[in-house]
């Protein structure tokens, strides 16, 4: 082995043995499952630096349905994907790590917004019942200045859809620099977008740095979403969580749904939308283009009946119409 990668992969193993998922030894033997890992990265990050980076990208869209009105609105999250030079699907994961690594991660935010852009442009009118798509931004990208500038001037140039963009950022982001993230937030609604605060409650601080800034949207960690209704632990903080960002004026999200039961307690609690496998998994784009809700992607049949009586009651709901001095009632 080359100096230079005995180095290396003794710096993997240090950091492997002080995380929380090891007893606190790391052997590393000859032919690992590490060495092999290692070198894919390398190859990742040394294709990243050609001017042939963005050739292997792609974006696959995951539908987030609605629990008040699941077939009234197609809104979805954009999702980053990526093949290898031998058309391999590369984990996302490792993407992000490599991109991060060699400080190539705003080159492939850049890619992924103007990239989702020019979709929605092409496709806006086969769109008129998405009210946001979700868009991820890194930490190391809000804190690249240039990167910053180049997101304003595309929100600029496609005021028409900005209205439907939402930007997320995670806690463990807006915590590095909160008057960064203050900063960016403002100028980001000012423009008419939304902001959404990715992976909440998966910190210490989550409550805290709420007051810090306005955001529209707040996305529970899924963590606390699988095997929900297997601890009540889960339940209580999900509810905790929902009723605070009510009394802040933001919707939730809730993420990582994985069956009809835990889409249950999440309408029962109070979330506005869930996103997860039982709805729907990542979707090429042309797949949006063939139907008008998020609801039309699901294939769990009892979900299918849940969604059903979910609209059923709400149509029974009395509808104030707050614009008429009369206050008139309608019931549907």
């Amino acid at each position: 082995m080359q100096f230079n990668d005995a180095m290396s992969s003794a710096d993997r193993a240090c950091r492997q043995a002080k995380s929380a998922s090891s007893s606190g030894l790391v052997v590393y033997e000859k032919n690992a499952v590490a060495f092999r890992q290692h070198e894919a990265e390398l190859k990742l990050i040394a294709l990243l630096a050609t001017s042939s980076a963005t050739d292997g990208l792609y974006l696959e869209m995951q539908p987030i349905m609605s629990l008040t009105k699941p077939h009234e609105s197609l809104n979805f999250e954009v999702l980053l994907r990526m093949r290898d030079t031998d058309g391999h699907v590369v984990p996302t994961d490792r993407l992000i790590a490599a991109a991060e690594n060699s400080g190539r991660m705003g080159m492939i935010d850049r890619w992924v917004l103007s990239t989702t852009l020019a979709w929605l442009n092409t496709n806006y009118a086969q769109l008129k019942h998405t009210k946001f798509v979700c868009i991820n931004l890194s930490g190391a990208s809000l804190n690249d200045e240039k990167f910053l500038q180049e997101v304003y001037a595309m929100l600029e140039q496609n005021l028409h859809l900005v209205g439907q963009l939402c930007l997320e950022i995670t806690e463990s982001v807006a915590l590095h620099d909160l008057e960064n993230t203050r900063r960016f937030v403002n100028k980001v609604r000012g423009y008419g977008a939304k902001v959404a605060l990715d992976d909440f409650g998966a910190g210490y601080t989550s409550f805290s740095y709420l007051k810090e800034f306005t955001a529209d949207l707040l996305k529970i960690d899924g963590s606390f979403i699988v095997n929900m209704n297997q601890h009540p632990a889960n339940i209580a903080i999900v509810e905790a969580i929902v009723n605070l960002a009510k009394n802040l004026g933001m919707k939730v999200i809730a993420e990582w749904a994985e069956d009809n039961a835990t889409v249950q307690t999440l309408t029962e609690i109070g979330v506005d939308y869930v996103q997860g496998f039982v709805v729907a998994r990542a979707q090429h784009p042309d797949k949006l283009l063939t139907t008008e809700s998020s609801a039309s992607f699901i294939q769990d049949e009892a979900l299918a009946h849940y969604v059903c009586l979910i609209e059923k009651s709400n149509q029974m709901l009395p509808q104030v119409d707050v614009f008429s001095d009369l206050r008139i009632v309608h019931v549907h």
